[in-house]
């Protein structure tokens, strides 16, 4: 006992501020000894005797100390451990202590508030709840405090593995003012009539007016009924505002309360059609200038996938696409066909040089395009190149470059991807065709590096280019080249511009995407081809070139002879496993699937030469194929679409597509 006391003495001593102080006096006193033993002994001696005493003197202090500080700390101990114990059952804190099991051993009035009368003790914590056992079984958990969700309220939450105890603060109240606020954020959008001129102008006044009256009262219905604000700009123009909260029911509902606006002038015989775009900000604090450009973006962005439709976006965030079924904006402008041309020209006229790129695997449309462009830009006098890849050449494209007049000039229309990223620099125009999404494109990183021009039918889809100046998409347009085409129209001494092998050339890659004029053909589409037959195009090379060798024509019969119905009017084939087959057997094996009787919609899943999995899809028009594709990383037309699937299987896939149709037809009931 003694030994201890000494110990907790020489240890309090220590911890002293006094410490340095009594060692320094206590060398000095010995010191002082020392030298009087010498001369003086018995003063020395009794020197001594007198530190002696005051060490015993000091230590009896000590002692009597210590035992009034256990007589205190034994009186008051059973006070404080109540106080601490009425502290935490008294808490407003939620408190849970555990166990070795990671079972519950205590909880306070203010935790079993939360579970109601649900008998918690013994409880183990995972099965509680998921987070609770996360919790505990963390072997380095974080000593701030953390967020989280318990039977649908908002906790932060402190872990003290030391005592086995979490303690939790409700933030369910904060929480719910946040959402609150988020959904009283402001939602701007713009809400555009599509071709309200053309629907007009043979109209006379009377006829105007009742459908404007009838227009904007069902306009007006749809906006109480969501409760927006809606005020109408120009004729064909509108602005739209609404909160968050209203937002989340718009797109709940799918935007379908505009079929009702478009179906009340059914009985006028006006087919109208409806493009809105919405825009709102997930920061707390936004600007609604930006709101309002951001609307502009996603209403142009809706214009440029035909119209019909809501696009729905955040700054830089992820689209979000409503409606699209019908055929709209068919009837292209002439005039707005002339102006891309001249911006075209004087966008090459800035360039020294000019890499023309379709995309991945070119079909006849790309191919014939891309040698359009070529031929106009070098009558400028510029340097322009076609990027190739030999290794992905369909056998219809491989025969069209055999033609004397292409193959002879190969080395000033063709070079390599590697080749045009040697030769690019600061004043180098990149002109895509046939496509407009820089993963599709046989210029890889080039389109995003340098400034674009943009020529392609295809809808247009989120993955855009970063430097586009000039973009030219008609989503309704029957081809590329058709849209090529009507550029040389435009051109003075055409007749002198275009030879026979590129009329031909174009007007192949007009009858390729139109299934021999079967879809999407329009009126521009004839002019075009009666054009490039005056240019001497050759109808019956065009033959040579689509004819197919047995082999492919039994690759195409494997195709379909996998077909199935997965409905009454939607088949599918998914190709045998192992084998690659090329897109355009693909297709092929799509359209006739399509041409059965009461089939709506066909799909074709296979291997392609890339090691993806390809899905080529037709669709008569009751079925938007367009939108089924972008769910799955696709795109293309209302009626002909396709995609790329990387690191997945045929089967995985096939299921995928299942589910993606079955959604979106639950979606459309």
């Amino acid at each position: 006992m003694k030994t201890e006391r000494i110990k907790q003495f020489i240890k309090l001593l220590d911890r002293s501020s006094m410490k340095w102080p009594l060692l320094f006096f206590s060398v000095f006193y010995l010191s002082i000894i020392l030298a009087t033993f010498a001369y003086m002994p018995w003063i020395a001696l009794l020197m001594l005797v007198l530190m002696v005493l005051f060490i015993l003197i000091g230590f009896n202090h000590f002692e009597r100390y210590m035992r009034y500080l256990e007589q205190q700390y034994s009186s008051v101990a059973p006070t404080l451990h109540l106080a601490q114990e009425d502290a935490l059952y008294r808490a407003p804190i939620a408190v849970l202590i555990y166990n070795n099991k990671h079972e519950v051993a205590w909880i306070n009035p203010e935790f079993q508030h939360h579970y109601g009368t649900q008998q918690l003790l013994g409880q183990n914590l995972a099965k509680l709840h998921s987070g609770l056992g996360e919790i505990v079984s963390q072997e380095n958990p974080d000593k701030n405090w953390q967020l989280i969700e318990i039977n649908q309220k908002h906790y932060r939450y402190l872990h003290q593995p030391t005592y086995q105890a979490i303690y939790f603060i409700d933030q369910t109240p904060e929480h719910e003012m946040v959402a609150q606020r988020a959904f009283d954020r402001l939602v701007f959008g713009y809400l555009l009539i599509d071709e309200y001129d053309e629907l007009v102008q043979h109209m006379d006044d009377s006829e105007t007016s009742l459908f404007d009256a009838k227009l904007l009262n069902g306009l007006r219905g749809w906006a109480k009924q969501y409760g927006l604000y809606l005020k109408r700009l120009e004729d064909d123009r509108f602005l739209v505002l609404c909160n968050q909260a209203a937002l989340d029911v718009l797109e709940k509902d799918k935007f379908k309360a505009l079929e009702a606006v478009k179906d009340g002038n059914a009985n006028q015989s006006i087919p109208v059609s409806i493009s809105l775009g919405i825009a709102y900000s997930e920061d707390t604090y936004y600007n609604v200038d930006e709101l309002a450009n951001q609307a502009q973006l996603n209403v142009e962005l809706a214009l440029a996938r035909g119209g019909d439709q809501a696009v729905v976006r955040t700054y830089n965030g992820q689209a979000r696409f409503y409606g699209g079924k019908l055929n709209v904006n068919q009837n292209r402008s002439i005039t707005r066909s002339k102006m891309v041309y001249q911006a075209l020209l004087a966008s090459v006229e800035q360039a020294n040089r000019v890499i023309i790129a379709g995309h991945k695997f070119p079909d006849m449309d790309a191919i014939a395009s891309a040698l359009g462009i070529h031929k106009i830009v070098s009558q400028q006098g510029k340097f322009a190149r076609i990027i190739l890849d030999r290794q992905e050449l369909s056998d219809d494209v491989a025969q069209l470059l055999e033609f004397p007049a292409i193959k002879n000039e190969a080395s000033n229309l063709f070079i390599s991807l590697e080749e045009a990223q040697e030769i690019v620099d600061n004043r180098t125009l990149i002109v895509m065709v046939d496509h407009h999404r820089p993963s599709l494109s046989a210029a890889g990183s080039l389109v995003n590096d340098y400034e674009v021009v943009i020529i392609d039918h295809h809808r247009r889809s989120e993955d855009f280019p970063t430097k586009p100046v000039l973009t030219f998409i008609e989503p309704y347009a029957s081809s590329t080249s058709e849209l090529v085409t009507e550029f040389f129209i435009y051109m003075r001494n055409s007749h002198e511009t275009l030879n026979k092998t590129e009329a031909t050339a174009l007007l192949a890659g007009i009858i390729v995407d139109t299934n021999n004029f079967a879809s999407r053909t329009g009126a521009r589409t004839f002019d075009a081809a009666s054009y490039l037959k005056s240019r001497g195009a050759n109808e019956h090379l065009i033959q040579q070139l689509l004819k197919e060798d047995l082999h492919r024509l039994l690759e195409r019969n494997e195709i379909i002879a996998q077909a199935h119905y997965i409905n009454d009017d939607i088949i599918v084939s998914k190709a045998q496993e192992g084998k690659v087959y090329d897109n355009v057997i693909a297709s092929q094996a799509a359209d006739v699937m399509l041409t059965l009787k009461q089939v709506e919609a066909s799909f074709v899943i296979f291997e392609r030469p890339d090691q993806t999995i390809g899905i080529s899809a037709r669709s008569m028009g009751n079925l938007n194929v367009q939108t089924l594709m972008e769910e799955m990383g696709g795109g293309g037309h209302l009626t002909t679409a396709a995609t790329q699937i990387k690191d997945s299987s045929l089967e995985q896939v096939y299921q995928d597509l299942l589910e993606t149709i079955q959604r979106n037809k639950e979606e459309s009931q």
